[in-house]
C-alpha cells in the first residue's frame, strides 16, 4: 500500500500497477491527482457539477491510456494528467456552449453557488498548503515551478530567464517538482492526519 506521506514515484513500475489495477496504487493515484484537479479546473468550470465531470473524465482518460501503454515517460504523469484536464475541459465548455447556442442562449448561465464556496474553501486551503510548500523550497525552485506550471510560459522564455540550456531546464523542473512533491505529501499526511 502506498503512503501520501511517501514522495511519488511516478515511474515504469508505478504504472505497471496501476496498469494491472493494484488498489494501493490506484487509491494512490486518484489521492494524489484529486485536490491538484480540483485546484486546477476551479478557475475554468461553470458549475460545480463541470467540475466533478471534468475530473472524473480526466483521471477516467488518464487510466485508459496506462492501460493502453501510451504514457511513454513514466516521470511525466502528472503532466499528462494536466494536459488531459484540460482536454477535458475545453471539450466541456465547447459542448456546453454549442448547446447553449442551440437553445438560442446569449449568456452563459451563472455560476452555482455551491461552486463559489467549494472553490473558495479548496482554494483558501490549497493556497495556504501550496504556499507553505513553496516557503521551504530553494528560489530556484519556486522560480522555475512559478514560471512553468503557474504562469505557463514558453520554455525558451523560461530558460532565457532561467540562464539554463532546454535540455538542462528538463532536470531543474524535474527536481523541483520531485522535491515539491515531497513536502506537499508530508505536509498534506500532517493536515489530514494520515
Amino acid at each position: 500500500m502506498l503512503d501520501l506521506a511517501e514522495p511519488a514515484q511516478f515511474d515504469a513500475d508505478y504504472l505497471r500497477r496501476l496498469k494491472e489495477g493494484d488498489p494501493g496504487t490506484q487509491r494512490h493515484f486518484s489521492e494524489y491527482f484529486d485536490l491538484l484537479l480540483q485546484v486546477k479546473l476551479a478557475k475554468g468550470v461553470r458549475s460545480w457539477q463541470m467540475l466533478q465531470d471534468v475530473r472524473q473524465e480526466t483521471l477516467l482518460r488518464v487510466l485508459e491510456a496506462v492501460r493502453e501503454d501510451r504514457i511513454n515517460q513514466p516521470e511525466g504523469l502528472g503532466a499528462f494528467v494536466c494536459a488531459t484536464a484540460n482536454h477535458v475541459l475545453w471539450e466541456h465548455r465547447r459542448a456546453e456552449d454549442r448547446a447553449r447556442r442551440e437553445r438560442g442562449e446569449k449568456e452563459p448561465e451563472p455560476i452555482d453557488e455551491r461552486m463559489q464556496i467549494e472553490r473558495e474553501l479548496v482554494s483558501q486551503e490549497s493556497k495556504r498548503l501550496v504556499e507553505n510548500v513553496l516557503s521551504h523550497l530553494s528560489p530556484k525552485d519556486r522560480k522555475v515551478l512559478r514560471l512553468v506550471l503557474l504562469e505557463e510560459r514558453d520554455k525558451s522564455e523560461v530558460c532565457r530567464e532561467m540562464g539554463v540550456a532546454p535540455d538542462y531546464l528538463r532536470v531543474v523542473l524535474y527536481r523541483a517538482k520531485q522535491r515539491f512533491r515531497e513536502r506537499f505529501s508530508r505536509s498534506r499526511s500532517k493536515a489530514t492526519g494520515r
